[in-house]
């Protein structure tokens, strides 16, 4: 009786391990490819000084659905710098260290290229919260260059192919629903 059990069980957790093997795969294909031929995203600077492309100076003027935070000094046009604050607990005051200008403006034209709200889940990150979450010691987080974000309605792969097309490096956490995007280095 003991080894019916044993072989029901063994059965069931290779049953488990192969299907949890298939759904990494098959996320994984849906990530974004990479084309071989595909010239460099334009910098910033260049997608700022093309006439098609909007630019956006000021927040939103329309009065935000109730609940939404709307207090404190805008990053860009749809972020408040308290969005990149460390989330600690009390370790620092939120500003470990400054966020990179050039990462808020590729972060704002991520989020304009999604045409939809962009939701920052990490930005600036202290040493004890970086440590807190698992970050490696050397994390872009802590010099204010990195953020974890996602787009409510949007695909990780989508969302990843669409960061790195406004210039970002991007890491992508399928399964945890959210991706890492940091400046490349210079």
């Amino acid at each position: 009786m003991k080894n019916i059990y044993k072989t029901i069980s063994r059965r069931l957790i290779l049953s488990i391990m192969l299907l949890v093997s298939c759904v990494f795969f098959i996320g994984m294909s849906f990530g974004p490819e990479e084309a071989a031929d595909k010239a460099p995203p334009p910098t910033v600077s260049e997608t700022a000084t093309q006439a098609s492309e909007p630019t956006v100076s000021a927040p939103e003027t329309e009065p935000p659905p109730d609940g939404d935070v709307t207090d404190g000094p805008w990053a860009s046009a749809h972020f408040l710098m308290d969005e990149y604050a460390c989330d600690c607990a009390g370790d620092c005051d939120g500003w470990p260290a400054e966020m990179d200008p050039e990462l808020l403006e590729r972060i704002e034209a991520l989020r304009m290229a999604c045409g939809q709200p962009v939701i920052i889940t990490s930005g600036v990150r202290c040493a004890a919260r970086n440590e807190e979450v698992g970050g490696v010691a050397w994390s872009f987080h802590k010099k204010g260059m990195a953020a974890d974000l996602y787009c409510p309605g949007m695909g990780i792969g989508d969302l990843a192919a669409q960061a790195q097309e406004t210039g970002l490096n991007i890491l992508p956490y399928y399964s945890s629903g959210y991706i890492h995007v940091e400046l490349p280095l210079s």
